[in-house]
């Protein structure tokens, strides 16, 4: 008995659709399970900000950087991820996904996660981004150590273990005791010592005084402990600073 194409079509394309949609959720499934485990960082250790309070974030700055693109793929990644433990499997569609938008619509989803999540969230998706992107060195003020990134790590393999703060490069999260100083009135500085009585330096911050989150607009009073995110700019020999001006978060 001889069948023509269209015969067939017509007695089985119920079941090809079914099947073809069953092939193409189980490949959906499996490109998923391998973007999570791709991206997932190695480890946050040391990267935790819960029960801290946020002391200044620059909303813009944070913003500016994702425009930057240095670390774009990282933190569009975060708030991708972010958004999937939000809105679970719905928000990794293609057509709800921003991953493979284009550019000015990532940028814009980036810009409301920055506007409408609390500082302390922003926070901790910036250093987690960091951390993906090996992007950020933790350095404690008081006894001089840090945490190097592995290109860091590289850079100085068979040297002596000593860099300066300005030799870094990158990003920097810098936790010591500060104190507070006027500028001007936009502009407040923390001021924070280190390097040890031999080689006395300074760390010097500048802020915008409108990016404080406290409803004073000011810094405590006193010395205080805080780490600072943000980029050493500069180094002035005369007053033995290493400069920071207008990081992206501080936090206590």
């Amino acid at each position: 008995m001889a069948v023509t194409e269209g015969a067939w079509w017509s007695a089985h394309w119920g079941g090809m659709v079914w099947w073809l949609l069953a092939v193409t959720g189980l490949l959906t499934l499996a490109g998923l399970t391998v973007w999570r485990l791709a991206g997932r960082p190695a480890s946050d250790a040391g990267l935790k900000v819960e029960g801290l309070s946020t002391l200044y974030l620059d909303s813009e700055a944070v913003i500016d950087q994702y425009k930057l693109g240095s670390q774009r793929a990282a933190l569009k990644q975060e708030v991708e991820e972010r958004r999937s433990r939000t809105f679970g499997w719905l928000a990794q569609l293609p057509f709800l996904s921003w991953i493979g938008a284009s550019g000015q619509r990532g940028q814009d989803v980036f810009v409301k996660y920055v506007e409408e999540k609390e500082p302390i969230s922003v926070i901790g998706m910036l250093m987690s981004a960091f951390k993906r992107a090996d992007a950020l060195v933790e350095v404690r003020l008081d006894d001089g150590t840090l945490v190097p990134t592995q290109q860091l790590e590289r850079r100085l393999a068979g040297r002596a273990p000593q860099v300066a703060l300005t030799g870094l490069g990158g990003f920097v999260m810098l936790d010591g005791f500060f104190k507070a100083e006027r500028l001007d009135d936009e502009h407040l500085v923390m001021r924070a010592a280190y390097g040890g009585p031999a080689t006395p330096a300074h760390v010097k911050v500048v802020l915008r005084r409108d990016s404080l989150r406290r409803r004073d607009r000011k810094l405590p009073q006193g010395l205080f402990h805080a780490q600072c995110l943000g980029k050493v700019s500069s180094w002035d020999p005369d007053t033995r600073e290493a400069i920071v001006e207008h990081p992206l978060a501080v936090f206590q």
